[in-house]
């Protein structure tokens, strides 16, 4: 897309986010009945993901998908322009979870806040930094357009948060942590398919043969820290509540790969609690499982009831 074209769509994008809550899940909701009627984004994809997890059950849940999907890309649009105080008044936090990321705060922990696309998201990464003591950072992956990827960035960062992308995570977390300052929690995004499947951690999950990154488990050996999850559900329109739960505050005590495992279940957990809000249209099982390399089993795995 060219520099002119990346503008313009931006242009689009930040006009219909000037619009009123109201007026934007309005068009969402026409929008979401058209994408079901004449087949959808990324259609064959989310009805082979649908498919291949729940079986014949799955067409259930693409309708679901859609009123969800595109009710969190119009709100993401409304975020470039919405009041800080809009934003934090639709999204709640659980008390419990945030009495427990103040007590990991105040022994001095590092946290990594696993998260994966459930519900909005956006909305939970530009909003955390607000309601937690902690200096916080997320990695992302770059966008291809240039001009998107800033805005984006810009948007996400405006409350806070500071962005970091992948690249540059090791020298960024090995500069601030090794610095022995004050605490570090770090945004973590694990639910997306890894680019190289021979250097995959390979394991089930919601029944499936996937690839996982190993990342998270990994980080949190390497700078000593406490792994909680951030569960974002949906409890009303364009309104949502993020509970925090410890998944396990010293990794040295696991085996390897039990962060994984245990992480996944919280994340099947979300999943067969809401199927709908999952994201569906993400090639997360593009990948088969190399020859040679070993499936591990789950301990912690939630399963389906079909």
């Amino acid at each position: 897309m060219g520099k002119f074209s990346s503008k313009l769509l931006l242009g689009v994008m930040k006009g219909v986010g000037m619009q009123p809550w109201w007026l934007i899940h309005m068009e969402s909701s026409f929008l979401s009945w058209f994408m079901s009627l004449v087949g959808g984004y990324r259609g064959k994809i989310v009805r082979g993901n649908l498919d291949k997890v729940f079986g014949k059950e799955g067409v259930k849940y693409e309708g679901g998908f859609y009123k969800n999907f595109c009710d969190i890309t119009l709100e993401s649009m409304k975020l470039f322009s919405a009041s800080e105080e809009s934003i934090l008044e639709r999204m709640e936090y659980g008390e419990e979870g945030l009495e427990l990321i103040d007590e990991l705060h105040k022994k001095g922990r590092n946290v990594i806040l696993v998260a994966a696309h459930m519900s909005n998201w956006e909305m939970y990464a530009m909003t955390f930094s607000r309601k937690i003591a902690y200096k916080t950072v997320a990695l992302y992956k770059k966008l291809s357009d240039p001009v998107i990827d800033e805005a984006m960035k810009t948007s996400r960062q405006r409350m806070g948060l500071e962005m970091t992308e992948i690249a540059e995570c090791k020298k960024w977390m090995d500069t601030h942590v090794a610095k022995g300052g004050e605490p570090i929690a770090v945004g973590f995004g694990f639910d997306q398919s890894p680019q190289s499947p021979k250097r995959a951690w390979w394991t089930t999950f919601l029944g499936v043969e996937t690839a996982v990154y190993f990342g998270v488990e990994q980080w949190a050996h390497r700078y000593d820290a406490a792994i909680v999850y951030s569960s974002v559900r949906r409890v009303g329109r364009g309104r949502y509540k993020v509970n925090f739960r410890l998944v396990v505050e010293d990794v040295k005590e696991l085996t390897k790969g039990e962060v994984v495992d245990k992480c996944l279940g919280e994340l099947e957990k979300e999943i067969i609690a809401s199927p709908s809000d999952w994201l569906w249209s993400h090639k997360r099982w593009k990948h088969s499982r190399p020859e040679g390399m070993v499936l591990q089993p789950r301990a912690f795995e939630r399963k389906l009831v079909k």
